[in-house]
């Protein structure tokens, strides 16, 4: 699954036709292997509603998140890296607004449950994690990217996070829900809070995120 369609270009090759309307979904291949292919739009409420569907709707049991991702200043991950998540934060939901923003836990709804870091894990991260020979890392999701290097120190800061993007969050929240087994992997095309496109390097991190979807997929169909 990705949020857009050329995120994910490179795995669909030849595909059959898109089904319905929303999420835009064909049927492909990944190293031979048979797959569905999702295109949910951009933010965490569609990539939640995407994964819904495919759980529902279309049975799926384990869900890839590619795409692509910006690395917190200071991070020591590099322009064209691949990343694997580990976990994933989400940057929105609390209370009041950043630097005295609260998460979640702050708003003493009774009986609920839920923290702002989500934990990643189980078999399939496990083996996506030996398959692409990458150590899962600490990701961060927000609505609204964040556009300056001083709040993306501060995010960096605050809550230990490596990489950000747009979809992580609501994805892996709407997976564990539902029981299904989430593995996020993305593409570093740029530094979080600069936002001169003209230093991204987009193309390179599609390839490099969709080639480790597909040494990961070649793995994760052994444990799920």
């Amino acid at each position: 699954m990705s949020a857009t369609p050329f995120e994910i270009e490179p795995l669909v090759g030849t595909s059959q036709g898109g089904r319905g309307t929303w999420p835009v979904i064909c049927e492909g291949a990944v190293g031979g292997f048979p797959a569905l292919f999702a295109v949910s739009g951009v933010g965490k409420a569609n990539a939640a509603a995407a994964v819904a569907t495919l759980a529902s709707g279309h049975g799926a049991t384990v869900v890839l998140q590619v795409g692509v991702a910006g690395a917190y200043p200071g991070s020591s991950i590099s322009l064209g890296d691949a990343v694997l998540a580990g976990s994933e934060t989400d940057l929105d939901l609390g209370v009041g607004r950043h630097p005295n923003w609260q998460g979640v836990g702050a708003m003493g709804i009774p009986g609920e449950d839920v923290d702002n870091m989500i934990p990643l894990g189980g078999a399939a991260l496990d083996a996506a994690a030996s398959g692409t020979g990458l150590a899962p890392l600490k990701f961060a999701t927000s609505d609204s990217v964040t556009a300056d290097t001083e709040h993306a120190t501060y995010v960096r800061d605050r809550f230990g996070v490596a990489v950000e993007s747009m979809e992580g969050a609501g994805a892996a929240r709407a997976a564990l829900a539902l029981d299904v087994a989430f593995v996020e992997v993305r593409g570093v095309s740029n530094v979080v809070g600069e936002r001169d496109r003209s230093a991204w390097r987009l193309t390179e991190a599609i390839a490099v995120a969709c080639h480790a979807a597909t040494k990961a997929l070649r793995v994760i169909r052994e444990v799920i």
